[in-house]
């Protein structure tokens, strides 16, 4: 089992060809969940999504086989599926979303059964044990006392956008103690064995 952390999707072309390696079927017979929750958190503008969903029909994927998913719309089995890919928007929302839900702990399964997860910017971020670098690049809490646990799948905290960082989180890095995980956009990190 693996999962792919990007900030903006799968777009370089040598880190393609590596997570195109992760699959052992045809990249035309996978079928991909789309989700899409925390777009509906997302207050900045959204022009950058079409250039994200045009990046995973790069990869090979039919649009007949990309389903898209908002967390809390209904029941799905994530097993159904062969990826898991959960774009970027406000993290805050997307966390308060699973863990209302408890699709955690589905999520949770779904990679340990092998379900391939490709997280985008959120994300990727909700996979660590910390939410707070979000807060840095301007994700706002959707509560006055904000929770900032992560999934904890991953030990550590995982910064997207690396390139366009600025003094804060130049600050926060520098209280930070636990493990840290890079992206810079275009670009990502593949971890394998969870």
């Amino acid at each position: 089992m693996a999962i792919v952390l990007t900030s903006c999707g799968v777009i370089e072309p040598s880190f393609k060809e590596r997570v195109l390696k992760l699959f052992n079927k045809p990249m035309a017979a996978l079928k991909l969940l789309y989700i899409t929750t925390a777009l509906d958190g997302e207050k900045g503008s959204k022009s950058w999504v079409d250039a994200e969903y045009k990046s995973i029909l790069a990869l090979g994927i039919p649009e007949e086989n990309i389903y898209e998913y908002k967390i809390g719309n209904g029941e799905i089995d994530l097993n159904a599926f062969d990826v898991i890919y959960v774009i970027g928007g406000n993290t805050f929302y997307l966390m308060d979303k699973i863990f209302k839900t408890s699709f955690d702990k589905q999520l949770k399964e779904a990679i340990k059964a092998g379900v391939l997860y490709i997280g985008s910017s959120a994300g990727s971020i909700i996979l660590g044990t910390t939410l707070q670098p979000a807060e840095i690049f301007g994700d706002e809490p959707v509560t006055d006392k904000p929770d900032y646990r992560g999934l904890g799948i991953i030990d550590g905290a995982i910064i997207p956008h690396m390139n366009q960082k600025t003094d804060a989180y130049n600050a926060w890095l520098d209280t930070w103690n636990g493990k840290t995980y890079i992206l810079y956009d275009g670009d990502g990190i593949i971890i394998d064995n969870i």
